[in-house]
């Protein structure tokens, strides 16, 4: 009996020590949970920064388009009228060019009669173009305000009809003007349907009054 006894205790003993065993975590929850807490934490900061700069971000652009909306629009292109087609010179003095034919004028900015005045400060691109006879020579002057600025030439190559182009960057004041001249004794064809020689101009980005 007291075999049976002995025997039966091992046997009880045994088995709490397996539960012990079973319910004895592998790892520490506890930590596992702080660990976890900290990575969310660390995730929700990154978050906050990324949501932070995506706000700078989109004000940013709010900010650039706002300034594109409100850039003032300045573009001309105009031509040469002719009821039939003809040339404008030799003349004795060098001439300013009457470009009557008005094809774009954003702003109002362009005379037709006159020159191009500046409506604000800024960075402006001028571009011209000219057809000339072979025979015939053809010098193109862009003037800023009394001041030449760019120049082309073409001589009368007795080959075939000419073409010419050129331009240039100009910083201007509000008020100061551009126009064109032709050079004493050349030409410059003007078609009747046809616009072959052009002056063009338009603001590239305007400058405020403590631009350098």
């Amino acid at each position: 009996m007291a075999l049976f006894q002995l025997i039966l205790i091992l046997i009880l003993s045994s088995c709490m020590a397996q539960d012990e065993d079973i319910m004895t975590p592998v790892v520490n929850i506890y930590s596992e949970i702080k660990e976890i807490k900290a990575s969310i934490n660390r995730l929700t900061m990154d978050l906050n920064t990324a949501n932070n700069e995506l706000a700078e971000q989109n004000s940013l652009i709010e900010e650039l388009q706002k300034q594109i909306k409100e850039s003032p629009k300045v573009a001309f292109t105009a031509s040469m009228s002719a009821t039939e087609s003809t040339n404008r010179g030799p003349f004795s003095t060098e001439t300013k060019l009457i470009f009557d034919k008005v094809l774009t004028n954003i702003a109002n900015a362009y005379d037709p009669v006159t020159v191009f005045t500046a409506p604000v400060k800024g960075v402006y691109y001028f571009r011209y173009s000219g057809s000339a006879f072979s025979s015939h020579d053809m010098g193109l002057s862009v003037f800023k305000g009394t001041t030449q600025f760019v120049s082309s030439y073409k001589y009368n190559s007795g080959e075939r009809n000419d073409q010419m182009a050129s331009g240039a960057v100009m910083e201007l004041e509000v008020g100061e003007e551009v126009h064109m001249r032709l050079w004493i004794r050349s030409w410059i064809f003007v078609g009747q349907h046809y616009n072959y020689s052009t002056y063009t101009g338009y603001l590239l980005y305007p400058l405020d009054s403590t631009s350098v």
